[in-house]
C-alpha cells in the first residue's frame, strides 16, 4: 500500500516533465534537413494544410543555431521552445514547494 503511494506520488511529480524534455530532445536531435516519414494526422489523412507543420524541424534548426531557417520552417518555433521550457520550469518549481511541505 505504501509503495503504491509512493509510486503514484513519484509519477505525478515527474512525468510531465519528462515527457515534455524527451520530446524536446527528441526534435533537437533529428536532422531538420531530412524528411523522413511524418506523424501528422492532416498529412496522414490528405489534407494539405497543416497549422503545426515544420514545428518539430523549427525546433531542431533553433537547437542547431540555425535561427534564419528555424523561423522559414516555422515562425512558432521559438515560442514552442520558450513555452516548454518554462513549463518545465514551472513544473520544478511546484515539485519543490511540493516536496517542502
Amino acid at each position: 500500500m505504501v509503495t503504491e503511494c509512493l509510486l503514484k506520488k513519484t509519477f505525478f511529480l515527474h512525468y510531465e516533465w519528462i515527457l515534455l524534455a524527451s520530446g524536446l530532445l527528441l526534435m533537437a536531435t533529428l536532422n531538420p534537413a531530412t524528411h523522413s516519414g511524418t506523424l501528422c494526422l492532416f498529412h496522414n489523412i490528405g489534407i494539405e494544410f497543416c497549422p503545426g507543420c515544420g514545428l518539430g524541424r523549427s525546433v531542431g534548426y533553433l537547437f542547431r543555431g540555425e535561427f534564419a531557417a528555424s523561423l522559414q520552417m516555422h515562425p512558432g518555433g521559438v515560442l514552442a521552445v520558450i513555452i516548454i521550457f518554462s513549463r518545465i520550469g514551472q513544473i520544478f518549481y511546484r515539485n519543490h514547494k511540493y516536496k517542502q511541505t
